[in-house]
């Protein structure tokens, strides 16, 4: 890599870095790209160099964020020294902290993403991109343990999964999903969901 295209990359990391903490504390109606380009210390030409919209820069947000999740959660996962539970206890204190700082505005724009609303369905490739290998470690291990029931076979996990995602993607049921999306159900959905393939 030239030390141009270093300095590039760089810099778009930095935009994606101020714009995911202005999005995250304000919510996506409330951010102004001024705001962002304060935040990432640059101008507003700047950022259009890199992202040609606000929606496309928030995406793009977005799509960092389930890379990272991920990569957070193959952390959990990486820790040999925990067992099935510890690990899945960790990951559900991981995955509720996050949602705790998220401003519900922007929830909502998350939620919008991950339905198409906005017509672009990147944020759901994304999502897709990772899922099958997150979810055959985590249940290769809980098998080895015995910690995951023997009748709850991967495939009815995945499209457990699945089923999910569905019903928060459908805009029929766009209003209720937003509303259990919150800081005070969040945390309560994924536990329900993740002992309940422990069979417990």
């Amino acid at each position: 890599m030239t030390n141009n295209q270093k300095r590039k990359k760089n810099k778009k990391n930095d935009i994606l870095a101020a714009a995911t903490k202005v999005f995250i504390t304000n919510g996506y109606k409330n951010t102004s790209v001024a705001q962002i380009a304060k935040e990432a210390h640059s101008s507003q030409v700047t950022l259009y160099k890199y992202f040609p919209s606000k929606i496309e820069l928030a995406r793009e947000v977005m799509i960092k964020m389930i890379v990272d999740g991920y990569a957070g959660y193959d952390r959990q996962l990486e820790k040999s020294n925990l067992n099935f539970k510890e690990k899945v206890e960790g990951i559900l204190d991981f995955g509720s902290n996050e949602v705790e700082a998220i401003n519900q505005d922007f929830m909502n724009f998350m939620i919008d993403e991950f339905q198409a609303a906005n017509g672009d369905d990147r944020v759901m490739k994304a999502y897709d991109a990772g899922k099958e290998s997150f979810w055959g470690k985590i249940l290769k291990q809980g098998r080895a343990e015995g910690m995951i029931s023997d009748d709850i076979q991967d495939e009815i996990v995945m499209m457990y999964v699945d089923m999910i995602l569905t019903y928060f993607m459908n805009p029929a049921t766009a209003r209720k999903t937003k509303n259990l999306v919150t800081k005070k159900y969040s945390n309560g959905l994924a536990r329900i969901f993740f002992y309940g393939i422990m069979g417990k």
